[in-house]
């Protein structure tokens, strides 16, 4: 049986910690031409969320960021929009200084059309502090995430970044790492439970990557995540599966448990 959030965090009708988990699907382009493509290929889909992985763009000045931002909001309708500038470090196509991710971020909080915005807690206060405030001015709402491309680190280390994250004022906290064998994927799951009785008032989003890992995208939502990630047209993270088949599996555990 899903374990709920007391009050979900609901954003757009949609519930994070509801009874039935969400599915985000990624937007990965180089051009308007090719994200607006996408965008319009995934609307067909009826995704409950739509990142804009936006360290995969050319231009991220100030008015090609709104533009596609408005052009986005146009397609995608009622959809839940997340910016997300991923920092290289985390898996990110490029490096930006942290002024300049700032400068970014704002632009994108700044045209109204996120509901949503992603940031590292890697990242540090300098970056955290004040996107934070940037979001709470537009209404939008913060994930605050840790991403492991190289193993999965000890519990104890994955529930003190899951703290520092609800410390640092994350409204909603990430996890993704890579298992080195199945035992990681496992503990992954068991940390995401662990987590929800923990922290029973902030929505997870947890994941362990790779094709090992893919079972956490769906049954995941038994544990305590509240959000996975699905490929509506190109995946941006390695173990993800197509929307369709990600929603039938996860709909038939939910229904059997």
């Amino acid at each position: 049986m899903r374990i709920c959030l007391p009050t979900p965090l609901k954003i757009r009708g949609k519930q994070f910690g509801g009874p039935e988990g969400l599915f985000c699907v990624p937007l990965v382009a180089a051009s308007q031409d090719e994200l607006l493509a996408q965008a319009r290929k995934v609307s067909a889909l009826d995704p409950d969320v739509v990142e804009w992985r936006s360290d995969f763009y050319g231009d991220l000045g100030k008015r090609s960021i709104s533009e596609a931002a408005g052009a986005l909001r146009s397609i995608l309708g009622d959809a839940l929009l997340l910016f997300t500038l991923r920092a290289k470090a985390e898996g990110g196509n490029k490096e930006l200084a942290k002024d300049e991710r700032v400068r970014c971020i704002g632009c994108a909080l700044n045209s109204n059309g996120f509901d949503l915005v992603d940031v590292e807690l890697s990242s540090g206060p300098d970056v955290i502090k004040p996107v934070i405030a940037a979001a709470r001015e537009h209404n939008a709402r913060v994930i605050l995430s840790f991403h492991d491309f190289d193993g999965t680190p000890d519990d104890e280390v994955l529930l003190a970044k899951v703290r520092a994250m609800i410390e640092s004022g994350a409204d909603i906290a990430k996890i993704a790492c890579m298992p080195r064998d199945a035992f990681d994927v496992l503990r992954l799951l068991n940390l995401t439970l662990t987590a929800r009785v923990k922290f029973p008032t902030v929505p997870m989003c947890t994941m362990s990557m790779g094709g090992a890992g893919c079972i956490t995208r769906v049954a995941g939502f038994l544990y305590g995540s509240d959000m996975a990630f699905a490929v509506g047209d190109k995946p941006s993270a390695p173990g993800q599966i197509p929307l369709q088949e990600a929603r039938q599996i996860a709909a038939t555990l939910l229904k059997y448990t």
